[in-house]
């Protein structure tokens, strides 16, 4: 995994974003998976708009378009963990830090104050930078559900 070829992503984005309002809204988006043969019912479709929808509008601009097609390439469908750890890794660095483990919890709707998300970080965190890293958060988010 590496960082999005935003150029080609810019392309794909006004492509989609048929009335060119700098957003691309539900249809816009379940328009565009129809002419690429891709099946997501509105209901993923509503939850994929959550995750990435970093300003709760119900659409996304073109950063939120690019986490969406992060999560589209890189994460198992089969496995939620898996979705969100693309949908929080903003900066595309393959590991997640305490701001966006912040955020991703904030959209699942789970409240965790700077306290509990320092010791969570502390407990979980991987990687030489503090972070942490893909199989780890799917552990985290396992023993979570437990």
């Amino acid at each position: 995994m590496g960082k999005p070829d935003f150029k080609a992503f810019k392309q794909i984005f006004d492509t989609i974003d048929t009335d060119r309002s700098g957003k691309i809204d539900r249809n816009e988006l379940q328009k565009a998976l129809a002419l690429m043969q891709l099946d997501m019912d509105k209901e993923t479709i509503d939850q994929m708009l959550h995750l990435v929808d970093q300003d709760n509008d119900g659409q996304m601009d073109f950063e939120e378009f690019c986490v969406f097609v992060n999560v589209c390439e890189n994460a198992d469908p089969e496995t939620p963990a898996s979705v969100l750890f693309y949908a929080a890794d903003l900066d595309y660095s393959g590991s997640i830090d305490r701001q966006e483990l912040i955020k991703i919890f904030q959209k699942i709707d789970v409240n965790i104050n700077k306290q509990q998300s320092e010791q969570i970080m502390a407990d979980a965190a991987d990687n030489a930078d503090g972070s942490i890293s893909y199989p780890m958060f799917l552990k985290l988010m396992d023993a979570m559900s437990q």
